[in-house]
């Protein structure tokens, strides 16, 4: 008897992290694991039963890099949908601006290959789609 395997499919409610330094630059980190392997991004994952979109941004942000932060405001709430490399995704991410105000920087290396600071300017070619209307947002709010 053979099982049809359909498509892998990630959903949910998301947060996703701008960690913008006192520089300007901001911290991207490179995921390890799907559905975005291989890309740049922010820091971030999903909200875990009971949590508040503000403490998932603060957790994960520790739980990926080391950092602790301070959340300086939203930036938004999105929809997410589409595929990438044969995976299905339909995120609901709130993006926030925070700050470093303690840690150091430290991979959770069973999620992140690599983390880097970049300037707007020059973000990688590799960053994860999803997060460009999220940059544009941001870029677009910090020359307010």
């Amino acid at each position: 008897m053979s099982e049809h395997v359909g498509p892998r499919r990630y959903s949910g409610r998301t947060v996703a992290v701008i960690v913008e330094y006192p520089d300007g630059r901001i911290l991207l980190v490179k995921r390890g694991t799907l559905p975005f392997r291989g890309y740049w991004a922010l820091p971030g994952g999903r909200l875990e039963a009971g949590e508040t979109a503000e403490g998932a941004a603060v957790r994960e942000v520790g739980e990926e890099t080391g950092l602790i932060v301070e959340i300086v405001r939203r930036i938004g709430e999105y929809h997410e949908t589409g595929r990438q490399d044969g995976i299905e995704y339909d995120y609901y991410p709130t993006c926030f601006l925070a700050r470093p105000i303690g840690g150091a920087v430290k991979k959770q290396e069973e999620e992140i290959e690599e983390i880097d600071l970049f300037t707007v300017e020059n973000l990688p070619e590799e960053l994860a789609f999803e997060h460009s209307n999220m940059m544009k947002d941001y870029v677009h709010l910090s020359r307010r």
